[in-house]
C-alpha cells in the first residue's frame, strides 16, 4: 500500500502538469482577429481594439496595423465583448462572443460617426419626438442596423450581436379599417416585404388593397444599392388605382404612377443628397409633373446645420421616397382639371443636442401652389357640376384646391427624454395658412368660398409625449396641435414632421397569450383629431351643408402579423 501511494503521487502531478500545459497551449492557439473599417469600407489605421469581460473590464488592448487588421492572442476560453474605437467615431462593440478552446474567431467591426449611426436607426432617421411609422417600412441595409446603447458608467456605443443576427427576409401582413382620411376608408389588407440579400443591397415591396366592388390598389416597389465612396442610390416606383374617387359627373376613377430616385453622398462631416419624383396622374384629364429636391447638411460635434430645397409636400429627403404618407398624390381639382399641390420651399435648420435634450430652430420660405383644402358634408348638384371638388365615397370626404400662398415661417422645437423611453416635446411656430372667414348662409358656392379664402400669418403650438413600456412592449403617443380654427391649411404645409391637428392618440400593443396567438402579432389603434375640432361649416345655395377643416377626425384600428 505504501508503494502504491508513492507511485500515485508522481502520476497525479504529471496529470496536473499535462492539463495546465494543455490549457496554456489552447490559450496560446485561441485568438480573435479581424479588420476595422469605417462605414465606407476604408480600413482604419491605429484604431483601438479592446477585449472585454461581460462586466466590461479590459482583458487585452491592441491597435490595428496599416491595413486595419488586429489580432488578440492568447485568450482563455470564455464569453467576451470586442470593442473598437477611433478618433471622430462612436465606439463599436460586438457582444456575446463565445470563444472556445483552440478556436480562431474572426470579428470585423465597422466604425460609424454619430450622424451615420442615427441615420441607420430602424425605419428612417427620425427626431427623438417623432413616432414610429407603423404603417410602412423603409429600406435599410442589413449591415447598418446598429443599436445605440449607453453603457453603464461608459460611453455611447454601437452594438451588434454579430453576423447573421438580422434575417435577410422580413414580411408583415396588416388588416385594418376605419375612417383613415381621404381615399383610405373601409377595411384594408396590407402586405409588406423587405429583403436584404447582402450588405450592399436592399429591396422592398408593399401593397395595399382597399374596399369596393373594384378594390382600390396602392403598390410600391423599391431598390437600394450602396455604392463606393460613401454613396447610396435608391429608386422607388409606385402605382395607384382608386376607382371610387371622382371629380364630378364626368371624371371618374383616379390612376397614378410615380418613379422616384435619389442619391446620398458623404464627405466627412458633410452629407449631401438629391433626388427627383416624376408623376403621371389621370382623372378625367392627364397631368404630368416633376418634383426635384436636395439637401446639404454638416454635423460638428452635437450641432447639425442643414439646408433643404423641395418642390412637393413631404418629399424633402431620400428617406421620404418610400414613406406611405408621401406616395399618394397630393391631388385636388379646380375648374374641372386635376391639380397637384406643389411649389418651392427653402429651409434652414440648426439643431443642437445636449444629453437628453434636443433643440432645433427652423426657418423657411415657401410658395405653395394649389394647396389642398379638406372637407366633407352634403354636396349640392351645382357644386358637383362645378368641377371644383374631389369626392371619396369610402370615407365621405372631399378635397378642393385653394388659392396659392407665399410666405416665410419659423419654428422652434424642444424635446427631452424624461424617464426610460418616455419623451416630451414642444413646438412653437408662426407661418402662412389659408384663412376662411364666416360666410352668409345659403348664398355661396364652393368656388366662391375658395376664392374668398385669404392668406394669414398665424401661430401654431403643439405638445406631444410618447414612449414604450419595456416589459409589455406597448408603444403609445399622445399629442395636441393648436392652430387658429379659422385656418383650413396647416402652418408649414410642406413638412410632415409637425404633429397631427388637435388631439391625437396612437397605441400599438403586442398580443401574447401563451400558445394561443403566434408571436409577432400587434394590435393597432390610431385616432387623429379626436374631438373633431377646427371644422368651418357653410351653406350652399340649395341649403346643403359642407365644411372645410385642417383635418377631419380619423379613426383606425387593426392587427399586424410580422414574420
Amino acid at each position: 500500500m505504501k508503494r502504491s501511494s508513492s507511485i500515485a503521487g508522481p502520476v497525479l502531478i504529471a496529470v496536473v502538469v499535462l492539463c495546465v500545459a494543455g490549457t496554456q497551449a489552447n490559450a496560446q492557439s485561441t485568438s480573435v482577429s479581424g479588420v476595422v473599417r469605417d462605414s465606407h469600407g476604408a480600413p482604419q489605421i491605429g484604431a483601438v481594439v479592446d477585449l472585454l469581460r461581460p462586466d466590461f473590464s479590459v482583458v487585452r488592448q491592441v491597435y490595428t496595423n496599416d491595413r486595419g487588421r488586429y489580432r488578440i492572442q492568447p485568450i482563455v476560453p470564455g464569453v467576451y465583448e470586442v470593442k473598437a474605437s477611433g478618433a471622430f467615431f462612436l465606439p463599436t462593440m460586438r457582444e456575446n462572443l463565445r470563444v472556445f478552446a483552440g478556436s480562431r474567431q474572426v470579428v470585423n467591426l465597422t466604425l460609424d460617426t454619430l450622424y451615420e449611426a442615427f441615420r441607420w436607426l430602424p425605419a428612417t432617421p427620425r427626431q427623438a419626438d417623432e413616432p414610429k411609422d407603423d404603417w410602412a417600412w423603409t429600406l435599410r441595409l442589413s449591415a447598418n442596423r446598429p443599436l445605440l446603447r449607453l453603457l453603464e458608467n461608459g460611453p455611447l456605443v454601437v452594438v451588434t450581436d454579430g453576423v447573421g443576427s438580422e434575417p435577410t427576409l422580413k414580411a408583415r401582413v396588416t388588416v385594418w379599417g376605419g375612417e383613415a382620411g381621404f381615399g383610405n376608408g373601409g377595411v384594408h389588407n396590407d402586405f409588406e416585404m423587405e429583403r436584404s440579400p447582402d450588405d450592399a443591397r436592399a429591396m422592398i415591396l408593399r401593397a395595399d388593397l382597399g374596399p369596393g366592388v373594384t378594390p382600390a390598389l396602392n403598390a410600391v416597389a423599391g431598390y437600394e444599392q450602396r455604392l463606393a465612396m460613401g454613396r447610396t442610390f435608391r429608386t422607388v416606383s409606385a402605382v395607384e388605382d382608386r376607382p371610387d374617387i371622382s371629380g364630378g359627373p364626368r371624371d371618374q376613377g383616379l390612376q397614378a404612377a410615380e418613379m422616384r430616385s435619389g442619391e446620398t453622398m458623404s464627405f466627412g462631416m458633410v452629407q449631401a443628397e438629391a433626388g427627383d419624383s416624376a408623376e403621371i396622374v389621370h382623372l378625367g384629364g392627364t397631368l404630368l409633373a416633376n418634383h426635384p429636391f436636395a439637401e446639404v447638411s454638416m454635423r460638428h460635434g452635437e450641432t447639425l446645420i442643414a439646408y433643404r430645397v423641395s418642390t412637393a409636400p413631404g418629399i424633402q429627403t431620400v428617406d421620404d421616397l418610400d414613406r406611405q404618407a408621401t406616395v399618394e398624390p397630393s391631388l385636388a381639382e379646380r375648374n374641372g382639371a386635376p391639380e397637384l399641390e406643389e411649389g418651392l420651399r427653402q429651409e434652414l435648420d440648426v439643431e443642437r443636442s445636449r444629453g437628453n435634450l434636443r433643440m432645433k430652430v427652423t426657418a423657411w420660405r415657401e410658395r405653395v401652389d394649389h394647396p389642398i383644402v379638406s372637407g366633407g358634408g352634403t354636396i349640392s348638384q351645382t357644386d358637383w357640376n362645378s368641377g371644383d371638388l374631389l369626392f371619396d365615397p369610402s370615407s365621405g370626404l372631399l378635397r378642393a384646391a385653394g388659392e396659392s400662398l407665399n410666405g416665410d415661417g419659423m419654428m422652434g422645437e424642444l424635446a427631452e427624454q424624461m424617464t426610460g423611453s418616455a419623451w416630451v416635446s414642444f413646438d412653437v411656430a408662426v407661418g402662412e395658412a389659408l384663412n376662411m372667414n364666416g360666410s352668409a348662409p345659403g348664398s355661396e358656392t364652393v368656388a366662391q368660398v375658395l376664392d374668398a379664402m385669404r392668406t394669414a400669418e398665424v401661430p401654431m403650438y403643439s405638445a406631444a409625449v410618447h414612449g414604450k413600456l419595456a416589459h409589455a412592449g406597448t408603444e403609445w403617443r399622445a399629442s395636441y396641435r393648436w392652430q387658429d380654427a379659422r385656418t383650413v391649411t396647416p402652418v408649414d404645409a410642406f413638412s410632415d414632421s409637425v404633429q397631427d391637428p388637435y388631439l391625437s392618440l396612437f397605441l400599438r400593443q403586442p398580443i401574447r397569450i401563451g400558445h394561443v396567438m403566434p408571436s409577432g402579432v400587434d394590435a393597432l389603434v390610431d385616432v387623429r383629431n379626436l374631438l373633431a375640432e377646427g371644422y368651418r361649416p357653410f351653406l350652399s345655395r340649395d341649403g346643403s351643408t359642407l365644411y372645410f377643416a385642417q383635418a377631419a377626425r380619423c379613426v383606425e384600428g387593426g392587427l399586424s402579423f410580422s414574420f
